[in-house]
């Protein structure tokens, strides 16, 4: 790590939960940073005795969120309650760098309409810095940049328990929001050379991976950025969510059969209600790359750790506070110009400048297909 400077950054993380607590501890240990957390829940807040933390948000939203911004360097978003646009405008009428976790297309094309007054201000806008988008979004660009117009790359993430606990597979190890969308919207994609929309749930293959079983099917959200900006660059450019064999079919029932896609909050109080809440996790990326009939495949495996004081933390939450701290660290160190910083348009050699990527960073297993398509 650098050596701590005189005044710290300081950093605003909006969120009570188990991604906040985890970006806020890892800017804090670094030593250049002061992290302090923000939320409307009071309750929540109370019982973090570990965190600097800012009073309950109070008053009408807008101005709840202005008054909580000003006197930070940034403002990093992990409160999926919030509504990411109003937090990014916030940020930029108090003068501070923005950035999100969130997975939501919607929200960051809004914040992508705020670009130009980040530029006037000398700020920038950096959403869906977490896994995918994100950390996964930057290593399908690096990718893409050694690609040819007539190659097929596929990106595959799973977030999974380290074991199957049930049917599905599957437990509750972030937060369920970002699942709803990912199930349920249309999916960008890249065929032909052209931007398209594939349905989720679809394309299903099975691959082995890690000496595992996985199912493979497409998702939403994940690269929408990165498809927008991609057009002719590849024949095909696809994403596709890993899971244990067999969740595919219980979550087309209940999504199909049972018709719980018109009636999403059940989905959601089933699931949430329903799965166990976990920390012992393993993230999954693989990337094949189809090019002139050869295949070549680049994967990464990370599995849940330890903090600095013991307690056990998720995969997940470790990669997605790597890639979203440090692109702060970037952000922060004058490595990046003011304006929109899109979902993969930093690539992997630059956020290794900063100390945070080491948290996950690893040279990637590369190799001989690892697959069996089905």
């Amino acid at each position: 790590m650098k050596p701590a400077r005189q005044t710290p950054f300081k950093v605003l993380v909006f969120g009570t939960g188990r991604m906040a607590q985890r970006i806020a501890r890892i800017l804090e240990e670094d030593g250049r940073f002061s992290a302090n957390l923000a939320s409307r829940d009071a309750e929540a807040l109370t019982g973090l005795h570990a965190f600097n933390r800012l009073p309950p948000l109070t008053g009408t939203l807008q101005e709840a969120l202005s008054a909580a911004c000003r006197g930070h360097s940034a403002v990093i978003l992990a409160d999926p309650t919030l509504p990411a646009p109003d937090v990014a405008r916030a940020a930029v009428e108090a003068g501070t760098h923005y950035l999100d976790i969130t997975e939501s297309a919607t929200s960051g094309a809004a914040i992508a309409g705020m670009a130009q007054d980040a530029v006037r201000a000398g700020l920038c806008l950096a959403p869906g810095c977490g896994l995918a988008p994100g950390y996964v979004t930057s290593l399908a660009a690096e990718a893409l940049d050694r690609a040819a117009p007539a190659d097929q790359i596929t990106v595959f993430v799973g977030v999974l328990p380290t074991e199957p606990l049930n049917r599905l597979g599957y437990a509750n190890i972030w937060g369920l929001e970002g699942l709803m969308s990912e199930y349920t919207g249309q999916c960008s994609a890249i065929r032909n050379g052209i931007p398209v929309e594939l349905a989720p749930l679809t394309e299903c293959e099975d691959i082995c991976l890690d000496g595992g079983r996985f199912e493979a099917f497409t998702t939403a959200g994940s690269l929408d950025a990165l498809v927008r900006a991609s057009e002719g660059r590849v024949a095909e450019l696809v994403f596709k969510t890993l899971r244990y064999p067999g969740h595919l079919d219980y979550i087309r029932f209940m999504l199909e059969d049972l018709g719980l896609s018109s009636r999403i909050y059940q989905f959601r109080t089933l699931l949430t209600t329903a799965l166990p809440r976990i920390e012992e996790d393993k993230v999954l990326i693989a990337i094949r790359h189809r090019s002139q009939g050869e295949e070549r495949w680049e994967s990464r495996i990370f599995t849940a750790g330890r903090d600095s004081e013991g307690r056990i933390v998720s995969a997940v939450s470790t990669a997605t506070a790597a890639h979203v701290c440090a692109t702060l660290d970037l952000i922060l160190i004058g490595q990046t110009g003011p304006g929109l910083i899109s979902p993969g348009q930093l690539r992997p050699s630059l956020l290794r400048k900063s100390p945070f990527l080491g948290l996950v960073s690893s040279d990637a297993a590369v190799g001989l297909p690892q697959v069996a398509i089905q």
